[in-house]
């Protein structure tokens, strides 16, 4: 599943799209609750321009081992790294 675009209406309101979401997580809840250590990486982008992440689960205190592993495949898949339309710089605004 990609990411899905945001409707124009909840840009304001930061309404919550609940079925897309779903979508997204389904695999990640798993983890969570066995206190699985985790990472997702960007690896490309898909024919609409949207963002691909890839997460890696790994096994209870291989942290070390999945940053090494995030590290490569973001090096190998992500070539060129492109920022949203919408883009909010938060350092710019915690300098406020």
């Amino acid at each position: 599943v990609t990411a899905y675009p945001i409707q124009s209406d909840a840009l304001e309101t930061g309404e919550l799209d609940y079925v897309n979401g779903a979508a997204l997580i389904r695999y990640s809840i798993a983890g969570n609750f066995l206190g699985l250590p985790a990472v997702t990486v960007p690896v490309g982008y898909d024919k609409s321009g949207l963002p691909i992440g890839l997460q890696f689960i790994g096994r209870p205190w291989a942290e070390a081992t999945l940053l090494h592993l995030a590290f490569a495949m973001q090096a190998i898949c992500l070539s060129e790294y492109r920022k949203p339309a919408i883009y909010y710089d938060y350092d710019l605004l915690r300098k406020k």
